[in-house]
């Protein structure tokens, strides 16, 4: 399984993987929401991805934006 950790930096918000930091992000809904896409896109080659946010609250959504691609026009 792949994990995408959203966790909090000096400087801001990032996403790891493993020991690896990816873009350093302004704020933490953003982190998240790249965080989701990627595991998105690794979910659509069949393999098990995650996203974890560090001090997120059980009962908070990781996603604020709805997935508008499934809706019929």
């Amino acid at each position: 399984m792949i994990t995408f950790n959203v966790v909090k930096e000096q400087h801001g918000w990032a996403i790891r993987m493993d020991q690896r930091m990816m873009t350093p992000f302004w704020s933490r809904d953003l982190a998240i929401r790249e965080a989701n896409c990627l595991a998105r896109a690794i979910r659509c080659h069949g393999e098990c991805a995650e996203v974890i946010v560090e001090d997120a609250v059980p009962s908070e959504p990781l996603t604020k934006t709805a997935d508008t691609s499934s809706v019929a026009a």
